[in-house]
Protein backbone atom coordinates (compact mmCIF):
# COMPACT_ATOMS: atom_id res chain seq x y z
CA UNK A 1 0.00 0.00 0.00
CA UNK A 2 1.25 3.19 -1.11
CA UNK A 3 1.24 5.89 1.80
CA UNK A 4 0.59 9.90 0.23
CA UNK A 5 3.09 12.14 2.24
CA UNK A 6 1.74 16.24 3.21
CA UNK A 7 5.13 18.54 2.28
CA UNK A 8 3.76 20.86 4.25
CA UNK A 9 2.78 19.07 7.49
CA UNK A 10 6.36 18.45 9.11
CA UNK A 11 6.29 22.25 8.43
CA UNK A 12 3.32 23.55 9.78
CA UNK A 13 4.43 21.29 12.85
CA UNK A 14 7.47 23.24 13.66
CA UNK A 15 5.74 26.30 12.69
CA UNK A 16 3.36 25.31 15.74
CA UNK A 17 6.03 24.47 17.78
CA UNK A 18 8.12 28.02 17.42
CA UNK A 19 5.31 29.96 18.64
CA UNK A 20 4.40 27.87 21.46
CA UNK A 21 7.70 28.60 22.47
CA UNK A 22 8.00 31.92 21.73
CA UNK A 23 4.55 33.12 23.19
CA UNK A 24 5.51 31.41 26.65
CA UNK A 25 6.03 34.49 28.90
CA UNK A 26 8.48 33.65 31.86
CA UNK A 27 7.37 34.54 35.38
CA UNK A 28 8.46 37.86 36.51
CA UNK A 29 10.97 38.02 38.34
CA UNK A 30 10.00 40.21 42.42
CA UNK A 31 12.26 43.25 41.09
CA UNK A 32 10.76 43.56 38.08
CA UNK A 33 7.06 43.24 40.20
CA UNK A 34 8.92 45.90 42.52
CA UNK A 35 9.53 48.46 39.23
CA UNK A 36 5.94 47.58 37.77
CA UNK A 37 4.70 48.80 41.57
CA UNK A 38 6.63 51.88 41.69
CA UNK A 39 6.60 52.89 38.39
CA UNK A 40 2.63 52.93 38.03
CA UNK A 41 2.43 54.54 41.42
CA UNK A 42 4.75 56.98 39.70
CA UNK A 43 2.48 57.50 37.23
CA UNK A 44 -0.81 58.23 38.92
CA UNK A 45 0.36 60.36 41.39
CA UNK A 46 2.22 62.35 38.39
CA UNK A 47 -1.20 62.48 36.44
CA UNK A 48 -3.23 62.98 39.74
CA UNK A 49 -1.00 66.39 40.19
CA UNK A 50 -1.24 67.70 36.98
CA UNK A 51 -4.27 70.11 35.84
CA UNK A 52 -5.54 67.28 33.27
CA UNK A 53 -9.27 66.46 32.38
CA UNK A 54 -10.78 65.12 35.57
CA UNK A 55 -12.08 61.94 32.99
CA UNK A 56 -8.43 60.97 33.18
CA UNK A 57 -7.74 60.74 36.53
CA UNK A 58 -10.03 57.55 37.17
CA UNK A 59 -8.62 56.30 33.62
CA UNK A 60 -4.87 56.54 34.97
CA UNK A 61 -5.95 55.12 38.86
CA UNK A 62 -7.50 52.46 37.28
CA UNK A 63 -4.59 51.90 34.98
CA UNK A 64 -2.25 51.71 37.73
CA UNK A 65 -4.79 49.56 39.87
CA UNK A 66 -5.46 46.83 36.75
CA UNK A 67 -1.20 46.30 36.39
CA UNK A 68 -0.97 46.17 40.46
CA UNK A 69 -4.01 43.50 40.57
CA UNK A 70 -2.24 41.63 37.32
CA UNK A 71 0.97 41.57 39.11
CA UNK A 72 -0.38 40.98 42.17
CA UNK A 73 -2.47 37.98 40.66
CA UNK A 74 0.48 36.59 39.16
CA UNK A 75 2.49 36.60 42.64
CA UNK A 76 -0.21 34.61 44.02
CA UNK A 77 -0.71 31.84 41.20
CA UNK A 78 3.20 31.92 41.12
CA UNK A 79 3.35 31.05 44.67
CA UNK A 80 4.88 34.62 45.69
CA UNK A 81 8.08 32.89 46.18
CA UNK A 82 10.20 36.85 46.15
CA UNK A 83 13.35 34.26 47.83
CA UNK A 84 13.66 32.93 44.79
CA UNK A 85 15.02 35.60 43.02
CA UNK A 86 16.88 39.16 43.55
CA UNK A 87 19.84 40.26 45.18
CA UNK A 88 21.19 38.66 48.53
CA UNK A 89 21.46 41.13 51.40
CA UNK A 90 21.57 39.12 54.62
CA UNK A 91 20.57 36.45 56.81
CA UNK A 92 17.92 36.05 59.27
CA UNK A 93 20.51 35.89 62.38
CA UNK A 94 17.88 35.93 65.11
CA UNK A 95 14.37 37.19 65.92
CA UNK A 96 12.48 37.67 69.31
CA UNK A 97 8.64 36.20 69.68
CA UNK A 98 6.93 36.78 67.59
CA UNK A 99 9.36 37.02 64.70
CA UNK A 100 9.71 38.40 61.56
CA UNK A 101 7.11 38.44 58.39
CA UNK A 102 7.53 38.40 54.64
CA UNK A 103 4.32 40.98 53.36
CA UNK A 104 3.26 39.69 50.25
CA UNK A 105 0.10 41.17 49.73
CA UNK A 106 -2.66 43.54 51.71
CA UNK A 107 -4.05 39.75 52.99
CA UNK A 108 -1.00 37.51 52.68
CA UNK A 109 2.16 37.44 54.87
CA UNK A 110 4.60 34.34 55.67
CA UNK A 111 7.17 33.74 58.62
CA UNK A 112 11.04 34.49 57.83
CA UNK A 113 12.77 31.99 59.78
CA UNK A 114 16.33 32.10 61.25
CA UNK A 115 18.52 31.73 58.32
CA UNK A 116 16.81 32.54 55.70
CA UNK A 117 18.43 34.63 53.07
CA UNK A 118 16.68 38.16 52.65
CA UNK A 119 16.71 39.41 49.13
CA UNK A 120 15.87 42.67 47.05
CA UNK A 121 11.96 42.73 46.25
CA UNK A 122 11.11 41.36 49.67
CA UNK A 123 8.56 43.51 52.11
CA UNK A 124 9.56 42.43 55.49
CA UNK A 125 8.05 43.25 59.18
CA UNK A 126 9.13 42.82 62.02
CA UNK A 127 7.20 41.88 65.07
CA UNK A 128 9.71 41.66 67.69
CA UNK A 129 13.57 42.68 67.08
CA UNK A 130 15.34 41.31 64.58
CA UNK A 131 18.84 40.86 63.94
CA UNK A 132 20.08 40.60 60.20
CA UNK A 133 23.70 39.52 59.36
CA UNK A 134 24.70 41.61 56.22
CA UNK A 135 26.66 39.51 53.41
CA UNK A 136 29.17 42.24 53.31
CA UNK A 137 29.92 42.75 56.87
CA UNK A 138 28.18 44.51 59.72
CA UNK A 139 24.41 43.61 60.35
CA UNK A 140 21.49 45.77 60.30
CA UNK A 141 18.65 45.41 63.64
CA UNK A 142 15.24 45.92 63.62
CA UNK A 143 13.04 47.34 66.51
CA UNK A 144 9.35 45.56 67.20
CA UNK A 145 7.04 47.04 64.87
CA UNK A 146 9.30 47.73 61.97
CA UNK A 147 8.57 47.59 58.17
CA UNK A 148 11.25 47.62 55.49
CA UNK A 149 11.71 47.00 51.55
CA UNK A 150 14.92 45.12 50.56
CA UNK A 151 15.90 47.09 47.68
CA UNK A 152 19.17 45.40 46.37
CA UNK A 153 22.06 43.83 47.96
CA UNK A 154 23.44 46.84 49.66
CA UNK A 155 20.23 49.24 50.58
CA UNK A 156 16.69 49.00 51.83
CA UNK A 157 13.64 51.50 52.42
CA UNK A 158 12.25 52.26 55.69
CA UNK A 159 8.78 52.31 55.97
CA UNK A 160 8.22 52.94 59.34
CA UNK A 161 10.08 51.75 62.83
CA UNK A 162 13.44 51.82 63.52
CA UNK A 163 16.66 50.37 62.34
CA UNK A 164 20.03 50.07 63.93
CA UNK A 165 22.94 49.81 61.30
CA UNK A 166 26.46 48.26 62.36
CA UNK A 167 29.07 48.47 59.93
CA UNK A 168 32.79 48.43 61.72
CA UNK A 169 35.61 50.34 59.61
CA UNK A 170 36.95 48.00 56.52
CA UNK A 171 33.74 46.33 56.57
CA UNK A 172 30.82 46.38 53.43
CA UNK A 173 34.16 47.59 51.70
CA UNK A 174 32.79 46.74 47.95
CA UNK A 175 30.23 49.36 47.95
CA UNK A 176 28.23 51.44 50.64
CA UNK A 177 24.85 50.02 52.51
CA UNK A 178 22.04 52.61 51.86
CA UNK A 179 19.13 53.25 54.28
CA UNK A 180 16.35 54.85 52.59
CA UNK A 181 13.36 56.98 54.06
CA UNK A 182 11.06 60.28 52.37
CA UNK A 183 13.80 62.46 54.08
CA UNK A 184 16.31 60.97 51.85
CA UNK A 185 19.38 58.52 51.54
CA UNK A 186 21.52 58.05 54.01
CA UNK A 187 24.93 56.26 53.32
CA UNK A 188 27.33 54.54 56.15
CA UNK A 189 30.49 56.08 56.22
CA UNK A 190 32.19 53.33 58.54
CA UNK A 191 29.86 54.00 61.13
CA UNK A 192 27.01 52.92 63.43
CA UNK A 193 23.69 54.92 63.24
CA UNK A 194 19.88 54.65 64.11
CA UNK A 195 17.67 55.41 61.48
CA UNK A 196 13.33 55.80 62.28
CA UNK A 197 10.36 56.61 60.65
CA UNK A 198 7.70 57.93 63.03
CA UNK A 199 4.32 59.30 61.53
CA UNK A 200 5.93 60.65 58.33
CA UNK A 201 8.67 62.32 60.07
CA UNK A 202 12.40 61.19 59.86
CA UNK A 203 15.10 60.73 62.72
CA UNK A 204 18.80 60.02 62.10
CA UNK A 205 21.04 59.07 65.21
CA UNK A 206 24.87 58.66 64.26
CA UNK A 207 26.89 56.47 67.07
CA UNK A 208 30.09 56.32 65.53
CA UNK A 209 31.72 57.81 62.37
CA UNK A 210 29.62 59.67 60.04
CA UNK A 211 26.99 59.28 57.51
CA UNK A 212 26.61 60.80 54.07
CA UNK A 213 22.56 62.25 54.02
CA UNK A 214 21.71 62.97 49.73
CA UNK A 215 17.83 64.54 49.78
CA UNK A 216 16.38 66.40 47.42
CA UNK A 217 17.79 69.91 48.93
CA UNK A 218 21.20 68.74 48.76
CA UNK A 219 24.63 66.58 50.78
CA UNK A 220 25.23 67.06 53.88
CA UNK A 221 26.82 64.62 56.34
CA UNK A 222 26.00 64.11 59.67
CA UNK A 223 29.13 63.15 62.75
CA UNK A 224 28.54 61.08 65.53
CA UNK A 225 26.82 62.37 68.30
CA UNK A 226 24.60 64.02 66.51
CA UNK A 227 20.89 63.32 66.07
CA UNK A 228 19.14 65.04 63.29
CA UNK A 229 14.86 65.27 62.84
CA UNK A 230 13.83 65.69 59.73
CA UNK A 231 9.74 66.67 59.78
CA UNK A 232 6.84 65.82 57.11
CA UNK A 233 7.78 69.41 55.91
CA UNK A 234 11.17 68.81 55.65
CA UNK A 235 11.83 70.89 58.24
CA UNK A 236 15.76 69.91 60.20
CA UNK A 237 16.15 69.89 63.79
CA UNK A 238 19.83 69.37 64.95
CA UNK A 239 21.19 68.42 68.31
CA UNK A 240 23.60 66.45 70.44
CA UNK A 241 23.33 63.17 71.68
CA UNK A 242 25.30 60.63 73.87
CA UNK A 243 27.14 57.83 72.14
CA UNK A 244 25.44 55.99 75.25
CA UNK A 245 21.93 55.82 77.33
CA UNK A 246 18.47 55.15 76.04
CA UNK A 247 18.17 55.99 72.80
CA UNK A 248 20.45 52.91 72.20
CA UNK A 249 19.42 50.62 75.01
CA UNK A 250 16.85 48.85 72.66
CA UNK A 251 19.95 47.74 70.51
CA UNK A 252 21.71 45.42 73.16
CA UNK A 253 19.42 42.98 72.79
CA UNK A 254 19.65 42.23 69.53
CA UNK A 255 24.08 42.76 69.87
CA UNK A 256 25.87 39.98 67.72
CA UNK A 257 26.67 37.49 70.51
CA UNK A 258 30.62 37.00 70.66
CA UNK A 259 31.99 32.82 71.05
CA UNK A 260 34.60 33.41 73.94
CA UNK A 261 35.96 30.54 74.30
CA UNK A 262 40.06 30.40 73.77
CA UNK A 263 39.64 33.95 72.85
CA UNK A 264 41.62 37.35 74.88
CA UNK A 265 39.94 39.53 77.43
CA UNK A 266 41.02 42.64 75.23
CA UNK A 267 38.76 41.09 72.42
CA UNK A 268 35.76 40.94 74.63
CA UNK A 269 36.53 44.20 76.05
CA UNK A 270 36.68 46.02 72.64
CA UNK A 271 32.96 43.99 72.13
CA UNK A 272 31.08 45.38 74.77
CA UNK A 273 32.40 48.75 74.73
CA UNK A 274 31.79 49.11 70.96
CA UNK A 275 28.05 47.50 71.59
CA UNK A 276 27.72 49.68 74.46
CA UNK A 277 29.09 53.27 72.86
CA UNK A 278 31.35 53.53 75.66
CA UNK A 279 35.44 54.20 75.35
CA UNK A 280 37.77 51.73 77.18
CA UNK A 281 39.88 53.00 79.58
CA UNK A 282 43.00 50.37 80.86
CA UNK A 283 44.24 51.61 84.18
CA UNK A 284 47.44 51.10 83.94
CA UNK A 285 50.49 49.13 82.18
CA UNK A 286 49.87 46.19 84.52
CA UNK A 287 46.52 45.85 83.85
CA UNK A 288 47.41 46.38 80.39
CA UNK A 289 49.17 43.49 80.43
CA UNK A 290 46.38 41.07 82.26
CA UNK A 291 43.95 42.30 79.47
CA UNK A 292 46.16 41.19 76.89
CA UNK A 293 47.75 37.28 78.22
CA UNK A 294 44.10 36.59 79.64
CA UNK A 295 42.15 33.71 77.89
CA UNK A 296 38.71 33.46 78.73
CA UNK A 297 36.45 29.97 79.07
CA UNK A 298 33.00 29.46 79.03
CA UNK A 299 30.41 31.52 77.30
CA UNK A 300 27.92 34.29 76.99
CA UNK A 301 25.16 32.99 75.03
CA UNK A 302 21.67 34.90 75.79
CA UNK A 303 23.84 38.16 77.86
CA UNK A 304 23.24 41.71 76.83
CA UNK A 305 26.91 43.40 76.69
CA UNK A 306 27.19 44.98 80.28
CA UNK A 307 25.87 41.50 81.54
CA UNK A 308 28.39 39.68 80.00
CA UNK A 309 31.01 42.34 81.16
CA UNK A 310 30.09 41.36 84.71
CA UNK A 311 29.94 37.79 84.22
CA UNK A 312 33.50 37.71 82.45
CA UNK A 313 34.98 39.94 85.16
CA UNK A 314 33.45 37.98 88.26
CA UNK A 315 36.35 35.37 86.97
CA UNK A 316 38.97 37.05 86.73
CA UNK A 317 41.84 39.49 88.93
CA UNK A 318 40.28 42.73 87.62
CA UNK A 319 37.65 45.11 88.19
CA UNK A 320 35.53 47.36 86.00
CA UNK A 321 33.50 50.83 86.57
CA UNK A 322 31.69 52.49 84.38
CA UNK A 323 31.98 56.13 84.38
CA UNK A 324 30.50 58.50 82.26
CA UNK A 325 30.46 56.85 78.91
CA UNK A 326 33.49 54.82 79.72
CA UNK A 327 34.23 51.28 81.01
CA UNK A 328 37.48 51.69 83.34
CA UNK A 329 39.30 48.68 83.76
CA UNK A 330 41.70 47.72 86.71
CA UNK A 331 43.20 45.73 89.37
CA UNK A 332 40.41 44.26 91.71
CA UNK A 333 42.76 45.66 94.77
CA UNK A 334 43.13 49.28 93.40
CA UNK A 335 40.35 51.54 95.28
CA UNK A 336 37.33 52.77 92.91
CA UNK A 337 37.94 56.34 91.38
CA UNK A 338 35.55 58.96 92.58
CA UNK A 339 32.18 59.37 90.77
CA UNK A 340 32.55 61.97 88.50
Amino acid sequence: MNESHDPGQGLDSETERALRDNLRVPALSPEAMARIRVATEAEWRANVRQSAPRRWIPFAAAASLAVLAVAAGWNIFSGGSSALAGESLATLARAQAPGVVELRSLWRESPVTVGSDLRSGQDLAARGSALLALRGGGNLRLAPDSELEVISANSVRLQRGELYVDIPPGAHADASFVAVTGAGEFRHVGTQFALAVIDGATRLRVREGRVSWNAAEGQSTVDAGTEVLIDRDHRVTRRALDSTGDAWSWTSSMAPEMEIEGRPLSEFLDWVARETGRKLVIADEGTRHQVMTIRMHGSVRGLEPLDALGAVMASTSLRFDLPAGAIRVSFASESPPPPR
